[in-house]
């Protein structure tokens, strides 16, 4: 595969960006965004995965490097594991600000203080669903609970976000209801929490809109990927107010996950001009993410995918060889990554004359049309890519003469 640098990196960065100054994101441009990374809560809750306490520490390490203002850590009253785990990661006195997770009850509350917490995430779902089934109370029973809870939190001296889940199948008047009660008892941030992901974006800008005209206060949301719609859902919320947005890396969590760090990333850099993260990073912290949660990254996904700068098509390639940004949404540099080249089928001779060009070999005209011929021919055959090696034994073979220096 054509491996090659970009020397136009930030020429192309900038033309990227320029047209936003006419689209509608422009009134977005230099907005700030909090990202609250929960890959150390909502992350181990992907089925089979369990980080160690020294996968948590590095995680949080490579999370603040990037430049994640905020990350929710852990759920400490859970084991004495994830207690050790939140206590280590204090320890490391990192930029990030470190929230615990606890539930409507006060001994999580305790825990969390006990880990030295920036500040708690208190979870308590006030959909009528949950209010039945799950916490058998009533409307007034669950007030009276988080308010008691949501105090309890502040005397503590803790940052309490508030997190309503289960928020959009909760009756919207009830929820407006609830973040009033607690907003006037002291919590710092609303969460609105699509637990289901049944949100659309439309969805998550009316429960947004509705909140921010209660409070000036930080408005966090944290959408689930049920229906594969929860970065469109995390920024549809953005533009409508909110600026706290909950993510995981590679979109780990619950069933499908929710909305992806390093996709949300990129989505405020290149589309809204939110230049607060090193960028640069983001692609070893996935490979790192994928390597201690045994969760693999399918090779399409954006950002950190396998396939997400390699260029198949010889259409494709020739242009890309005349100026990238024909058919790239941003340089692959900008997350650390390399472009790549596949030769096959449908590869012309300019990617062929490339990958020449690559191992330092000159050929003619006519053995460059030979050459990418066999290419196409074998790659049929086989139904699949020609790697490096095979691809010079070919150019050996055609050329006559050996370019492969034996192993």
């Amino acid at each position: 595969m054509v491996q090659f640098q970009n020397d136009e990196f930030s020429s192309i960065e900038s033309d990227i960006l320029s047209g936003l100054k006419t689209r509608k994101h422009s009134k977005f441009l230099n907005k700030k965004a909090i990202i609250d990374d929960t890959t150390l809560r909502e992350g181990e809750q992907t089925p089979g995965v369990v980080f160690s306490v020294e996968d948590k520490v590095n995680i949080a390490r490579r999370l603040d490097e990037i430049g994640v203002q905020r990350i929710e850590a852990g759920f400490p009253a859970a084991s004495q594991g994830e207690m050790e785990a939140m206590k280590a990661i204090m320890k490391e006195g990192l930029e990030t600000e470190i929230l615990g997770f606890a539930r409507a009850v006060k001994s999580d509350i305790d825990a969390v203080v006990q880990c030295g917490c920036f500040g708690v995430m208190l979870s308590f779902p006030p959909s009528d669903i949950h209010l039945k089934y799950k916490l058998g109370i009533s409307r007034e029973e669950y007030l009276a609970r988080a308010v008691d809870c949501v105090e309890y939190a502040k005397d503590n001296g803790l940052y309490v976000t508030y997190s309503a889940e289960d928020s959009t199948r909760t009756e919207l008047s009830f929820l407006l209801k609830v973040f009033k009660t607690l907003i006037d008892r002291g919590i710092d941030c609303p969460r609105i929490v699509d637990t289901l992901g049944i949100g659309t974006p439309k969805t998550m800008s009316t429960y947004v809109s509705a909140v921010k005209e209660l409070t000036s206060l930080p408005l966090e949301v944290h959408c689930h990927d049920d229906h594969g719609m929860a970065v469109a859902n995390s920024i549809a919320a953005f533009e409508a107010g909110a600026s706290v947005i909950s993510t995981a890396v590679n979109g780990l969590g619950e069933r499908a996950g929710i909305a992806p760090t390093e996709e949300v990333i990129m989505a405020l850099h290149n589309l809204y001009g939110i230049h607060d993260f090193r960028t640069k990073g983001l692609y070893n912290l996935c490979k790192f993410v994928e390597k201690v949660s045994g969760i693999v990254i399918p090779a399409g996904k954006p950002v950190s995918g396998e396939n997400v700068f390699c260029h198949v098509s010889g259409i494709h390639q020739a242009a890309i060889l005349k100026h990238t940004i024909t058919y790239e949404p941003y340089p692959p540099e900008i997350i650390g990554r390399k472009r790549t080249f596949i030769l096959g089928k449908l590869s012309g001779s300019h990617a062929v004359e490339a990958k020449l060009k690559e191992y330092g070999i000159l050929v003619s005209r006519n053995e460059l049309e030979k050459i990418t011929r066999k290419v196409k021919a074998l790659s049929e055959v086989r139904k699949s890519a020609i790697t490096d090696n095979e691809f010079l034994h070919l150019v050996e073979d055609l050329l006559g003469r050996k370019i492969v220096e034996s192993s």
